[in-house]
């Protein structure tokens, strides 16, 4: 009798223990995209601000994510350093 106490006691400590661990909350992870612009027909920089100087002369404006963006080969406009 004195066994069963034992293992029930060890069973159920393991699992408030182990479910404690298990059960606690995700870090507070802030996974947002950042946008950027960019003239696709007018070289290969990317913009912040859509008002940027660099895209004046752009006919053309797409909105695309940074990482796509880096991914492609563009850098960021020197107008916005």
């Amino acid at each position: 009798m004195l066994k069963l106490k034992k293992a029930t006691l060890t069973v159920a400590v393991a699992f408030t223990v182990g479910g404690g661990l298990v059960s606690l909350p995700p870090k507070d992870v802030s996974a947002r995209t950042t946008y950027v612009w960019i003239a696709p027909h007018h070289g290969k920089k990317y913009h912040y601000s859509r008002g940027c100087r660099g895209l004046s002369n752009a006919g053309a404006k797409r909105h695309v994510s940074l990482r796509w963006a880096k991914h492609h080969g563009y850098r960021l406009c020197g107008w916005e350093r």
